[in-house]
């Protein structure tokens, strides 16, 4: 498969799958006005992570190469109210974008800890 076959099938799954969601495209575009590289997970990527974390049954996610935020964004809409999620970032730049774009994640306590349900490295 070629890379244009490959691009135009992941975007008709997108479009199919993923409908247009304004804070993800949002963190995107705040990402990219950053200068961040564009190293982001897809739409449908970031579909599939969420899906295996609510699967999972995810209380505690633990991400680790947080960019601009997107995946982190999924990774908290799969969490119930009470869960957890923890990413770490070791680019200061990268961080303070992760923090404007992570406006769009609800915060809720969350108490006790047993560990990670989840482990995800979402960079190089």
């Amino acid at each position: 498969m070629t890379q244009e076959q490959w691009t135009a099938v992941d975007a008709y799954f997108t479009d199919l799958l993923v409908p247009p969601d304004p804070a993800l495209d949002a963190a995107l575009q705040t990402s990219a006005a950053a200068g961040l590289p564009p190293h982001n997970v897809s739409p449908n990527q970031g579909k599939l992570l969420l899906l295996l974390a609510q699967i999972q049954g995810a209380r505690t996610i633990l991400e680790i190469g947080t960019l601009g935020g997107y995946s982190t964004i999924w990774l908290a809409r799969a969490l119930p109210s009470n869960g957890r999620l923890i990413t770490l970032e070791a680019d200061p730049k990268h961080a303070e974008v992760a923090r404007v774009n992570a406006t769009a994640i609800q915060t809720v306590g969350s108490k006790g800890y047993d560990g990670f349900a989840i482990a995800i490295v979402t960079a190089d």
